[in-house]
Formats: structure tokens, C-alpha cells, sequence
């Protein structure tokens, strides 16, 4: 019998050990001493835009913690206008680099700060800085015939690596493997957003897709609450959805 007191109080103690070594390792990921060392802007602040062209920045970077992986974009916060973020295609690698992200209003309006946001593995951000700019953005002269290219593409197959009902952690990143049929030479960008009143975020713009093939996108419910729809978006060159559906789920969302 004292054996197995022992035992259960060793495997105790190994509990124990193993739930403060990974609270250290989930604390430390969530600290960062990333510094931006060099900013190009490409058009340069001060230009005027149509609506839909890309601001494109390059970054030079250097961090050593986390020593993992970050997840960055570039980010135009302010809501007053619409915009389109790159999505974090590649990602940042502990040590020194270079790495560009774009993004763009998709109506007239004016852009005063760009965001630098980083993530790490987990979805949480650990990095925000201000870039101050001066874009000012006109309307495309877009004729009828471009803003309703793609209609009548479609979405034809939809695959979530975990069923509903579940029970998935927060902070879980879920990819979305969709098949499409497009039907214009153009290209289509494809988007899936998850319809939740908690803190998400999705996958960004990484490029269009053209024809027929299957796209992987993700997305990430940070918080815990109830997940009810998926929301997959097609939109075309001039940023106007041409398709639109709503994929019910049931996933409740608990603490990590």
C-alpha cells in the first residue's frame, strides 16, 4: 500500500512539473523582442490610388523570442473604409529576415496608419506597431461588365477536418479545404470567415485561385463561446462578391 501512495504522489509531482513547464513555455511564447529594423512602401505615402491597388511593405526584421515561428501581417485597422489584408502565407523565422505584406481599400477613402500585427503559434498577438502614412484613395472607374466577373462560379465542395457537434479548444486553427469551379480567366479570391461575436481571426487574401482545384484556407476562434456558421466568400478583381454561402457548424469553443 505504501508503494502505490508513493507512486500516486510521484505521478503527482510529475503532473505538477509538467503543468508549470508548459505554463512557462505558453508565458514565454507570448513575449517577444521583435524589433522592425528597415520599412519600404511601395507606392511611397503621399500617393493617390484607385481603389483595389495594393500597398505593398517590406520588412527587416530580428527577434530570438519566441523562439518559434510568428505569424505577421499588415493590417489597415480603421473600419471608417473597407480593406484587404495579405494573409500570412509565410511566416516570420527566429533570427534576421525579410518579408513583405500588402494591403489595400477597396473604395475611395483616405489610410493614415498601417498596422504591423504579429502572432505566434497560438493565435495570440504579441506584436502591434503603427506605421504613419498618407494614401488617398479614388474610386475605380469600374465598368459593369468587371464588377460582376465570376458570377456564376461556385463552390462545390466544402471539407472541415472536425465534425460537428464538437468540443474544440480555443485558439485551435482550423483549416477549410474547399473545391470550386470558376468560371472567368480573371481569377477569384476565396475567404472563409467564421460567424462569431467572439475575438477571430481568418486567413488573409493569398492569392486568387482560377479554374477548377481545391484551396486550404483557416481560420481561429481566440476566445471561448459558441461557433454556429462559416461564412465562404468569393470576390473578384474589383473586390465585389460574385458567390456567397453559409456553411452551419457546431463547435463550442472552451479555454485553452
Amino acid at each position: 500500500m505504501e508503494n502505490v501512495y508513493i507512486s500516486f504522489a510521484g505521478l503527482v509531482a510529475i503532473g505538477l512539473v509538467v503543468y508549470f513547464v508548459r505554463r512557462a513555455r505558453r508565458q514565454d511564447n507570448t513575449r517577444t523582442d521583435l524589433k522592425i529594423t528597415g520599412v519600404r512602401i511601395d507606392p511611397p505615402s503621399g500617393s493617390v490610388l484607385q481603389a483595389n491597388t495594393p500597398i505593398t511593405v517590406a520588412l527587416d526584421y530580428r527577434y530570438s523570442a519566441p523562439r518559434e515561428p510568428l505569424y505577421v501581417w499588415v493590417k489597415i485597422l480603421d473600419t471608417t473604409y473597407d480593406s484587404v489584408y495579405e494573409g500570412s502565407h509565410d511566416r516570420m523565422e527566429p533570427g534576421t529576415g525579410r518579408i513583405g505584406r500588402s494591403v489595400h481599400l477597396t473604395q475611395a477613402g483616405t489610410v493614415r496608419e498601417l498596422f504591423i500585427v504579429a502572432k505566434n503559434q497560438d493565435f495570440v498577438e504579441v506584436f502591434n506597431q503603427a506605421l504613419a502614412v498618407d494614401f488617398t484613395y479614388k474610386q475605380a472607374e469600374v465598368d459593369e461588365e468587371w464588377m460582376n466577373d465570376g458570377k456564376g462560379s461556385e463552390i462545390t465542395v466544402i471539407t472541415l477536418p472536425i465534425p460537428s457537434p464538437a468540443v474544440v479548444k480555443a485558439g485551435t486553427r482550423i483549416g477549410v479545404d474547399i473545391a470550386y469551379a470558376i468560371n472567368t480567366e480573371e481569377d477569384l479570391d476565396i475567404w472563409a470567415i467564421p460567424e462569431t461575436q467572439t475575438n477571430m481571426t481568418y486567413e488573409g487574401t493569398t492569392g486568387r485561385q482560377v479554374g477548377t482545384g481545391v484551396v486550404s484556407k483557416h481560420f481561429t476562434v481566440i476566445d471561448p463561446g459558441k461557433l454556429t456558421s462559416v461564412r465562404l466568400l468569393m470576390k473578384n478583381a474589383a473586390s465585389q462578391t460574385v458567390y456567397e454561402r453559409v456553411v452551419p457548424v457546431d463547435y463550442t469553443y472552451t479555454p485553452a
